[in-house]
């Protein structure tokens, strides 16, 4: 990654609802606001959305603190 990809993109670690003690690592845009990609196999098998990644736009709506990795 370059230094201006680095600076566009967070990685967030957000629990599973489903799996305890399992963390769905998600791709935030800084720019946009919205999740770009998970770790889960909902997002790199089928390009759905998960929780997760739901829950970044979510937050980044309502101005929510996260967790970061």
């Amino acid at each position: 990654m370059t230094n201006s990809e680095e600076d566009r993109y967070e990685t967030i670690s957000i629990e599973s609802k489903v799996r305890e003690g399992v963390f769905h690592k998600v791709v935030k845009d800084l720019e946009t606001g919205k999740a770009v990609s998970c770790s889960c196999k909902c997002w790199t098998k089928g390009n759905k959305p998960c929780f997760g990644m739901k829950t970044v736009v979510t937050n980044n709506k309502h101005q929510h603190r996260l967790t970061y990795s």
